[in-house]
């Protein structure tokens, strides 16, 4: 570590014959390196790696949580997926806040009119409550578009597709509201809002 408290992995022999020291300080230092390391601090996280090869090899990276996992910087810069440890924790707010107004869901996670021929034990939701006739589910980014931690390839992703597409066609078939929860919208807010909109709260 330099005095300006830049960190960087090198040998003792490339310090001691080269007189190399601070990359980033004597500007050689990857810009894709520090574009990594300020995404991630500006994600509340770090980039733990200290080389960038290229977009599509993979980094490790940290959360605010200390969740740690593997991501290359393409999808980290343009897709714009961060940790997906915690994307399972949006689900567990959505159902604090839910619970706090409409009191415990269901714990039925495979109802009856989800099974099929081709989904024996049932297709499953994420929140429901049979006395209202009401599905709230919780989208991650894994609904619209291909997320590596979830989906082995592009077909899975598309698989995930067509089971959605199904549960959505199940539930008007059975008189079931469906109420989405995208991980891109505020618990707080849009929740609220859906339950005003069914009038079950003023």
């Amino acid at each position: 570590m330099c005095s300006k408290g830049h960190k960087w992995f090198a040998s003792f022999n490339c310090i001691k014959h080269s007189k190399s020291w601070c990359p980033q300080c004597s500007g050689n230092f990857p810009c894709d390196l520090i574009k990594a390391k300020e995404i991630a601090h500006s994600r509340g996280g770090m980039c733990l790696f200290a080389e960038y090869i290229n977009l599509n090899v993979p980094m490790q990276w940290m959360c605010s949580k200390g969740h740690k996992w593997f991501a290359n910087f393409n999808n980290i810069k343009y897709v714009k997926t961060w940790c997906p440890y915690c994307l399972f924790k949006h689900e567990n707010l959505c159902r604090g806040v839910i619970t706090n107004i409409l009191g415990p869901p269901s714990s039925i996670r495979r109802p009856n009119f989800l099974k099929t021929l081709e989904y024996l034990r049932g297709l499953e939701l994420d929140i429901y409550y049979l006395q209202y006739g009401l599905v709230i589910e919780v989208q991650g980014k894994q609904h619209e578009q291909y997320v590596k931690h979830f989906h082995r390839n592009e077909e899975d992703f598309e698989k995930q597709l067509i089971r959605d597409q199904l549960k959505k066609e199940l539930y008007e078939e059975n008189w079931i509201i469906l109420q989405y929860v995208w991980y891109y919208e505020d618990p707080y807010i849009v929740i609220l809002e859906h339950f005003r909109e069914l009038g079950l709260i003023e």
